[in-house]
């Protein structure tokens, strides 16, 4: 085996390690996620490293035993994870989890004016009070003119200055001010790496193919 071929080899295995580690984590990632983003975007994200993990053994297993055809399958399984990458960033919204951040925060409002306490974990995430402000509670009967303790600094309302001022809409808008540019980071990103995986896969697979082609003959 060449000196080239074999730093081709061995830079596939250790790019197919790395692979293995991306789709566990974008597995971890889906999963701790459920409940904070929309079902299919989770299902999808879980699918998506489900797929990746897959798709990296076929890698490792070409690569170890210089199977062509094994190394024409993951080229192929790369070819498909490729494709569905591109249609994500190009029909996925930028924004999809600040949208979905911001209806919880309209959602639970709506029924913390029948359920009170709706609001309480958004209130405590983010330190913030009400929808758009603390005065949102004064429209509500059941507090009688007071806020929940989940508008305050460790739940202690009776120093004023504990009280949260920001209403929850804003407080969300500004923790996911840069989600958009950091999610389309990634996806370029994890789209780049498909396509060095996907180079690399292709070269080897062709000299392993060609070299069983002249041991037959």
């Amino acid at each position: 085996m060449g000196c080239a071929t074999g730093t081709i080899k061995y830079s596939l295995f250790l790019f197919n390690a790395l692979w293995a580690i991306l789709g566990i984590l974008v597995l971890i990632f889906g999963g701790l996620s459920w409940g904070g983003m929309p079902d299919e975007y989770a299902i999808g994200i879980l699918v998506l490293g489900g797929i990746i993990l897959i798709i990296s053994m076929f890698g490792c297993c070409g690569a170890v035993r210089e199977s062509s055809r094994m190394l024409w399958t993951y080229v192929t399984l790369l070819l498909v994870l490729l494709g569905l990458i591109v249609a994500f960033i190009v029909l996925s919204p930028s924004d999809v989890f600040k949208k979905y951040a911001l209806k919880t925060v309209e959602d639970h409002w709506q029924q913390e004016q029948t359920k009170p306490g709706a609001m309480d974990i958004i209130q405590t995430t983010y330190s913030c009070c009400g929808r758009n402000s603390a005065q949102d509670y004064l429209e509500i009967p059941y507090y009688n003119k007071t806020v929940p303790s989940s508008c305050c600094k460790d739940n202690n309302c009776v120093n004023p200055l504990n009280l949260y001022v920001s209403g929850c809409l804003v407080k969300v808008e500004e923790a996911f001010a840069d989600e958009a540019t950091t999610s389309r980071y990634l996806e370029w990103g994890l789209l780049g790496f498909d396509v060095v995986i996907l180079l690399l896969a292709i070269i080897l697979a062709i000299h392993y193919q060609n070299r069983r082609r002249r041991y037959n003959y």
